[in-house]
């Protein structure tokens, strides 16, 4: 049975105190890929892109960087340069051979659903691992096997929420929230699907795989905020969207 990386990164906010007119959203998004193809075929691809277009190794492929053509990325001030290195971004996912899975949290609808909203960061992490161990009557032996769960560090006392939030579901198991397209699942089946622990990446740490799950995050919400789903970086990424959730 294949082995598989999850890595999982958000874009927006998960603060419930304030929310942004302009971002009124919360989305996860996790990327499953084998741990064979992750080493031996993406990793190379994700560095020849940065190759291709002059970008060092170890600069960090980060959404909020390049949609603002900022530090290393200045270069995509020129428009020429810029629309080649978007296509070839988008022609990157659409080789890939991974799964893309996301969430995204309507704060605005989840604010006037409960009297006391739970944390969108626990609803998204719960329902995203429930629509990863596929449909409910799918064989165990047709589940992912997920070895490592890989998130960028958020800051001391948000990684520990994250990981004492994943080991709940480890004991409890996933809830639904009510969602009509997640199903809940029983703590057996996350032990049995799921790694003991997630692993945390600093942000300054170069891992394909969590830059290619924050370059998916931006347009997976940015296209349920517009609703609009024909921009071109929305389309490469649908590509390899397996499962993607509105809530509530």
């Amino acid at each position: 049975m294949t082995e598989h990386n999850l890595f999982i990164d958000e874009s927006g906010t998960h603060d419930m105190n304030y929310v942004d007119p302009e971002f009124p959203v919360f989305t996860l998004v996790g990327m499953l890929a084998g741990e064979k193809y992750y080493a031996r075929s993406l990793v190379p691809r994700v560095k020849a892109l940065k190759r291709r277009h002059g970008v060092d190794a170890g600069t960090v492929l980060h959404s909020y960087d390049i949609r603002r053509w900022g530090g290393e990325f200045a270069f995509l001030k020129n428009p020429e340069r810029r629309q080649a290195f978007y296509k070839d971004l988008n022609q990157l996912f659409i080789g890939l051979r991974v799964r893309l899975y996301a969430v995204t949290i309507d704060k605005r609808r989840l604010g006037l659903r409960y009297l006391l909203p739970p944390n969108p960061y626990d609803v998204s992490l719960s329902q995203l691992l429930s629509i990863i161990c596929g449909s409910p009557g799918m064989l165990g032996a047709y589940r992912p096997n997920v070895k490592r769960i890989i998130a960028e560090r958020r800051g001391k006392m948000q990684d520990k929420s994250l990981q004492h939030q994943y080991q709940v579901f480890r004991r409890v198991g996933l809830s639904d929230y009510g969602a009509a397209d997640v199903q809940s699942r029983r703590s057996t089946t996350v032990r049995t699907v799921f790694p003991r622990r997630v692993e945390f990446a600093g942000k300054s740490k170069v891992l394909a795989g969590l830059e290619l799950a924050d370059l998916a995050a931006y347009p997976v919400a940015r296209a349920y905020i517009n609703q609009q789903w024909d921009n071109p970086a929305y389309l490469a990424v649908a590509r390899r969207l397996h499962t993607s959730v509105v809530f509530p």
